[in-house]
Parts: C-alpha cells; sequence; structure tokens
C-alpha cells in the first residue's frame, strides 16, 4: 500500500509541475498495476453448497447390431439374397475422464507463468511474429523483446507495446498473431 501512496504522491506532483500527458498516463498506469497485484480478500458467506455433478462409470447399456449377410449360390446364378444373423450385442464404452484431463493439462501449460518471454517463444513462433508483426526485422524484434522482458508488472508492458509497437506496425487486434504474442507477455507477468 506504500508503493500506491508514494505513486499517488508522484502523480500529485506531476500535476501541480503541469507535466505532459505521456508522463501522467505512465504514473496512472503504475498506479492500477500496483492495486491490480495487491492480493483482495473476499468474504464469501458461510452458507456455500457445491454440487458436483455425478459420473457413472458402470459398463453402457450394450447397443444392438443386426449385421447383413449376403449369401450367394454359386451353382445357381440367381440374385443374392440378404439373409440376417442373430443379434449381437455391441458393448459402448462410457466417456472416459482420460480425455477431459488431457484438455486440463494443456489449458493449464498454456496459462503457466513463465520467467524469460525469450525462451518461451519457439523458432516458429518466433519467425512468425518476425514476419507478421515486425516487418522482417529480427533485431527490432529481439530488443523489443528483452524490453518487454525488464518490466516489473504487464501493464508497464502493455503500455511500451501499445505506444512503441502496435501503432507503429498498425498490429490488428483480432489477428491470431497479435493475440498469440499478447498471450505469451501475459504469461510472463503472471
Amino acid at each position: 500500500m506504500e508503493r500506491v501512496k508514494a505513486l499517488a504522491d508522484k502523480f500529485n506532483q506531476q500535476l501541480a509541475q503541469n507535466a505532459d500527458s505521456a508522463a501522467l498516463r505512465q504514473t496512472a498506469i503504475q498506479i492500477l498495476a500496483e492495486l491490480e497485484a495487491m492480493p483482495s480478500i473476499e468474504t464469501l458467506p458461510n452458507n456455500v453448497s457445491v454440487i458436483m455433478p455425478s459420473v457413472d462409470y458402470a459398463v453402457a447399456e450394450p447397443m444392438k447390431v443386426i449385421e447383413p449377410v449376403i449369401a450367394a449360390e454359386p451353382i445357381l446364378m440367381t440374385k443374392p439374397k440378404e439373409v440376417f444373423v442373430e443379434e449381437k450385442p455391441v458393448m459402448v464404452a462410457p466417456k472416459t475422464a482420460a480425455v477431459e484431463t488431457k484438455k486440463e493439462v494443456a489449458e493449464k501449460i498454456a496459462l503457466e507463468p513463465i520467467k524469460d518471454l525469450r525462451a518461451a517463444i519457439g523458432i516458429n513462433d518466433k519467425f512468425q511474429f518476425m514476419e507478421e508483426l515486425f516487418n522482417k526485422d529480427e533485431s527490432l524484434f529481439e530488443s523489443s523483446v528483452k524490453t518487454i522482458n525488464n518490466y516489473k508488472n504487464f501493464a508497464e508492458a502493455q503500455f511500451w507495446i501499445k505506444q512503441n509497437l502496435r501503432s507503429k506496425f498498425q498490429w490488428e487486434e483480432d489477428s491470431k498473431t497479435v493475440i498469440a504474442f499478447d498471450q505469451l507477455v501475459k504469461r510472463r507477468f503472471s
């Protein structure tokens, strides 16, 4: 809370000195970042109930399948007749939790925090980012990633990206590449 108070004092000093809007905006972003980083305590009512859906992993009811068999009479040149054989029960396996577990693990891995943005960007992503976001300029890409890595919180990095990259290279907000880059940056500061 003391950091927020110090930033608020700095903001008031900047206002008194008629600082430019970029400096005021940067200080305001730092204040918001500090407030978001503070742990929030939520009080929940004591009478909360959670109902978990039950999953029945018992053997499912068998399905009946009728298999047609064609019986041909080789000596006579007649049309083959369809003969239906006895019904055979086919067991249908219940939906297992293994598929859901794989999805959950993949989602958890995709949201895990990363310590170094440069190390988290794979070679294919690196070339895609350079191609589509940095006009094929590898040195600009490398210096931008290094700069983003050096910020202390997401708000500062996001502000820098908006001011120096999005506007300069006119990134489209709904582009898959922009979204992927933003997700990596968010993971860097989560």
